[in-house]
């Protein structure tokens, strides 16, 4: 299995709104991965034109002597993945404390799960908590409008209602209805299990979602 350590955070955070942040740059580091003998370091940072993250540097160094890095063992080298994977542990989210005058910081696992195990929601608290998950998948690069599905335990079409309600509202004018890339191989709710990313959630089709958030 392989071994993902982020390091070097930049102090500087981005704030994606509704307590979403997360580093400006940050590197990972990964060993262990199938099929390439060595260590991949990458890069990412925050894209502005992109509006999301992106990988700005990727680079492999053997393990030992023996070892040829080849382009066949450089497109082995997963760097959508990585990075995924890396933002799942540098992406936090700010939710009101228990007296509400307050917030906690939390890691953006632990966010994820609190939003999927709420059952009864609200309406404004559906619409809340989808807004806040889509600026988590825009965080750790995700396809926004599965994790939003996945999360709330809905149906994309009713996922796909909830974003374009928050966009025409205007409390999320940054919301974009088609999918603009495929979901890695990254299982947001337990990062180090197996996933199959093409495969949809079958969940009750229903509204979800704490109030979150700034």
């Amino acid at each position: 299995m392989a071994d993902v350590e982020a390091h070097d955070f930049s102090d500087e955070r981005i704030d994606l709104g509704s307590g979403v942040t997360l580093p400006k740059s940050w590197n990972a580091r990964v060993s262990g991965e199938q099929d390439v003998p060595g260590t991949i370091t990458v890069r990412v940072e925050w894209d502005d034109t992109l509006g999301r993250t992106a990988v700005v540097f990727a680079a492999l160094e053997r393990e030992a002597e023996g070892v040829d890095i080849t382009s066949q063992v450089l497109r082995e080298v997963r760097t959508h993945w990585i990075m995924t994977r890396s933002a799942l542990d540098v992406v936090t989210v700010d939710v009101d404390t228990e007296d509400g005058d307050k917030f906690d910081r939390i890691p953006v696992r632990e966010f994820l799960s609190r939003v999927r195990a709420q059952e009864e929601r609200e309406p404004m608290e559906s619409l809340h908590a989808a807004i806040s998950v889509y600026r988590v998948a825009t965080a750790i690069s995700y396809p926004p409008l599965k994790l939003v599905a996945d999360t709330l335990q809905i149906s994309q079409s009713t996922a796909t209602r909830l974003m374009s309600r928050a966009r025409d509202s205007g409390l999320a004018p940054e919301v974009r209805i088609q999918e603009p890339r495929r979901a890695p191989a990254v299982d947001p709710f337990n990062p180090g299990g197996s996933y199959d990313p093409m495969a949809p959630h079958h969940g009750p089709s229903r509204p979800g979602g704490p109030s979150m958030g700034r």
